[in-house]
């Protein structure tokens, strides 16, 4: 059995977009932003970002296309901050930050869902057909290159191919999916460890001094949008046509079964539009439940719990499936030190192994990856390939994955000053 593990430098492979933009990295997310057509429409939400950005680094709201700060670093702040308003019962402060964060996180599925809006990735149709029933391919991303390539090239829907099960597809309109388990198929699963843009949740509320969902369902229980060829119901109407499968512009389709939590007693919930004469309405309708993009940002402390047992289930997965592979292959992800879920994760899979997996690392830096597998882990490196090269539709994946290729050991390139 395979197992791809796929970080930021799988998705920057992707070039074939209408934008002509790469997929941004965390610490250019801004910059890429502002070069994109949705940096100017009235429908986007940045004026919270914008006027934290102002209050906090000085930075005048005319000069915010300047931005250019780590968005990780950002909405870790943001974040912080969120959470010691809450402590203190700070009113304002849980609105001002609560609000910033969500626009973040619309901001960052709205970049990726803008650069995935074009052709199928042949990159990421190299990596698909090379897949056999039992692989696996694991993500850290949130874009739906991966998705959408194996839905061109196999049997993978997204009904059961996340191996977590969605309350209702949209699919040109919502279409709920019987009570059945998975059909036999010979599609392979893609575990998407940070949620993806094309998962819908709710909107968070901070309840009872904790941060929840305003959904009344349990809140493991998500949405998956596949495509669109109508306008749906979304929020103020704001539907934007004009997207491949698997993207959709700024705002998802509302949630249609969840009539959302009730206030307590003495309390009501109360939702304010304002309207201004430069933002056009929405055309589309306006009902069910507000939603947002399911995806755990990129911040220091991420917060897989708000989602119930969500992710506990896909990080269970994801485990079996490094424990169990006979072939790991690594693109583009570098095992940053802030992420210790993820060395946990490889930690703990391999300390159930009974045998060692041949280990494949395509990257252009891969030394850091190279040295967790070696000196962390213990892979032999007669069992350990490195190709320091940037992951393309052009790099040739067959080659790579016959035994021969593991025959002689190949450790990147060292700088001696590193």
């Amino acid at each position: 059995m395979k197992v791809y593990l796929l970080g930021a430098g799988a998705s920057k492979s992707y070039d074939e977009s209408s934008t002509g933009i790469r997929m941004p990295l965390a610490r250019d997310l801004f910059q890429v932003f502002s070069k994109l057509a949705i940096h100017t429409n009235p429908w986007v939400l940045t004026g919270a970002i914008i006027n934290y950005v102002s209050s906090s680094r000085g930075i005048p709201p005319q000069d915010f296309s300047d931005f250019a700060d780590d968005i990780e670093e950002l909405h870790s702040e943001v974040q912080n901050r969120l959470i010691d308003s809450i402590r203190n019962s700070d009113d304002l402060g849980i609105i001002e930050y609560g609000g910033t964060s969500n626009q973040l996180v619309f901001l960052f599925a709205s970049v990726i869902n803008e650069i995935q809006n074009g052709p199928v990735s042949k990159a990421h149709l190299a990596i698909a057909q090379t897949l056999e029933p039992e692989d696996k391919v694991l993500t850290f991303n949130w874009d739906t290159l991966m998705d959408r390539a194996l839905a061109e090239s196999s049997e993978w829907r997204p009904d059961f191919g996340y191996l977590v099960k969605p309350r209702l597809i949209h699919r040109g309109g919502w279409v709920a999916l019987d009570s059945q388990p998975a059909p036999a198929t010979t599609a392979p699963a893609l575990l998407k460890l940070h949620g993806s843009t094309n998962w819908i949740s709710s909107y968070s509320i901070v309840e009872e001094g904790k941060i929840s969902l305003i959904q009344s369902s349990d809140p493991n229980r998500f949405y998956v949008y596949e495509s669109a060829d109508k306008p749906y119901a979304t929020f103020a109407g704001r539907y934007m046509a004009g997207y491949a499968p698997f993207s959709y512009g700024y705002y998802p389709p509302n949630i249609p079964d969840d009539p959302g939590k009730k206030a307590k007693d003495g309390y009501v919930f109360v939702r304010a539009r304002p309207k201004f004469p430069w933002v056009p309405e929405g055309m589309a309708e306006d009902k069910g439940l507000v939603s947002m993009p399911l995806i755990i940002p990129p911040v220091k402390e991420k917060t897989y719990e708000l989602f119930g047992d969500l992710f506990k289930s896909i990080w269970s997965a994801a485990e079996d499936a490094i424990a169990e592979a006979d072939h790991i292959i690594i693109i583009g992800y570098s095992f940053p030190r802030t992420d210790h879920r993820s060395s946990t994760l490889f930690a703990r899979a391999f300390s159930r192994r009974k045998s060692m997996p041949r280990v494949s690392i395509i990257d252009p830096s891969p030394v850091r990856a190279f040295d967790k597998m070696r000196l962390d882990l213990g892979i032999a490196e007669d069992r350990l390939s490195a190709y320091s090269e940037p992951f393309s539709k052009d790099f040739d994946l067959p080659a790579i994955l016959q035994p021969k290729a593991h025959q002689m050991s190949r450790g990147p390139s060292r700088d001696p000053f590193d």
